[in-house]
């Protein structure tokens, strides 16, 4: 019984870890665009063509961003390596953290 109730324990602690894990990305998100004193944070790279389709929907719906180039940008580059690096463009939109040209995220998140 003592072995099942200390097996039970450390499951339910690892799973409010893990829960608490997940959270992170988003509290991330919100001090970086605390940080760069905007609601958006957009991390690309100059070939990127999700990239660019996104700045481009960015500029096109006059929502105001900051742009940190990930090959151009020390600081950009390590702020993104913090979301696990994989995948460009990252938008970073009110605390939320938004992978790949998504435009109808874009606008939930802004909303």
């Amino acid at each position: 019984m003592i072995k099942w109730v200390s097996a039970t324990a450390m499951v339910l602690a690892l799973l409010g870890y893990a829960l608490f894990q997940l959270g992170a990305g988003g509290r991330l998100a919100a001090q970086l665009n605390h940080y760069h004193n905007s609601d958006v944070v957009l991390y690309s790279a100059s070939w990127c063509s999700a990239c660019a389709a996104t700045r481009q929907f960015l500029t096109d719906n006059r929502i105001p961003f900051v742009e940190l180039d990930m090959e151009q940008d020390p600081q950009g580059s390590r702020e993104f390596a913090q979301f696990g690096g994989h995948g460009i463009p990252l938008v970073l939109v009110k605390g939320r953290a938004i992978r790949g040209h998504q435009p109808r995220l874009l606008v939930q998140a802004l909303n």
